[in-house]
C-alpha cells in the first residue's frame, strides 16, 4: 500500500490536481485508494452507472479507453480518468482496459463529491481544469 507521501507525489504530478497547495493534496490522497488490474482487465466498462464510479489516477502501467471498439484515448502515469461519471453520477462514456499490468489510485465518487463540497478551492481548481479540457475539445472539433 502506498503512503500518504507517495500518493501526494503521484497526485502532484496529475493535472486536475497541478497547481494545488501540499494541504490540499493532503486532504486529497487521504481519500485515495490503491487498486491493481491485471494487463488486460477492465479497469471500467462502458455504460456502466457512474453512481458508484471512481476516479483513477494512473501510478504505473498503461490503459485504453475504447468507445465502440473505437480507441478515444490512452493513459500512463500521472494520466487520470473517470472523473466525468464520478462528478455527475452518470454511465460511463467509455470503457477502459488495462494494457498492461497496471496500479492506480482511485477516489469513489461518493468521497469526491465530499471534498469537493467540503474544501471549495479544489472544487474551484477541478472545475477550472475541468473547463480547460472542455475547451480545448471545442476548439479541436472546430479545427
Amino acid at each position: 500500500m502506498a503512503s500518504k507521501a507517495d500518493t501526494i507525489d503521484a497526485l502532484r504530478g496529475v493535472k486536475l490536481f497541478q497547481g494545488l497547495d501540499e494541504d490540499a493534496l493532503g486532504r486529497i490522497a487521504s481519500q485515495f485508494k490503491e487498486y491493481r488490474f491485471p494487463a488486460a482487465g477492465d479497469v471500467i466498462a462502458e455504460d456502466t452507472s457512474g453512481r458508484f464510479g471512481r476516479l483513477y489516477v494512473i501510478v504505473s502501467g498503461t490503459a485504453t479507453a475504447r468507445v465502440h471498439d473505437d480507441v478515444v484515448a490512452t493513459y500512463g502515469p500521472g494520466d487520470s480518468f473517470g472523473e466525468m461519471s464520478a462528478l455527475d453520477g452518470q454511465p460511463r462514456s467509455a470503457g477502459v482496459v488495462a494494457d498492461s499490468d497496471l496500479l492506480a489510485l482511485g477516489l469513489s465518487a461518493w468521497n469526491m463529491r465530499a471534498l469537493l463540497r467540503e474544501h471549495p478551492d479544489i472544487a474551484l481548481h477541478v472545475i477550472e481544469t475541468l473547463a480547460a479540457r472542455l475547451r480545448a475539445a471545442n476548439e479541436a472539433a472546430y479545427d
